[in-house]
């Protein structure tokens, strides 16, 4: 039998979440009709859902007047930490969407 670690096993359970709103909101039925129809409680849906809604909307961002002068090569890089769990080393001329797909990325994961 395959041993799973506590990470692993939180990583499918919100895959298979993923999936069942996904699945759910594709169906064009309402909450609690599909929840019938598929044998799940709707309060769980309703609790994936708000996770998810509240991960997808946790990230903003605000814009940060830099001049010529923060480019200079002695200048210490900005540290953005997420969740006490990850730090993330951010260089000027950074790529602002890759950085948000990271940040979403990693909060996933925790």
């Amino acid at each position: 039998m395959e041993q799973l670690s506590r990470a692993e096993k939180n990583k499918r359970k919100r895959r298979c979440w993923e999936k069942r709103i996904e699945q759910w909101r594709q169906s064009g039925l309402s909450q609690a009709e599909y929840c019938r129809q598929h044998h799940l409680k709707d309060h769980q849906l309703s609790y994936w859902k708000r996770r998810f809604e509240k991960t997808e909307s946790a990230v903003s961002f605000v814009p940060l007047p830099v001049g010529t002068s923060a480019l200079a090569v002695n200048n210490p890089p900005l540290i953005l930490s997420i969740d006490n769990h990850f730090k993330v080393e951010i260089r000027p001329g950074f790529d602002g969407h890759l950085l948000r797909q990271l940040i979403v990325a990693l909060q996933g994961l925790s």
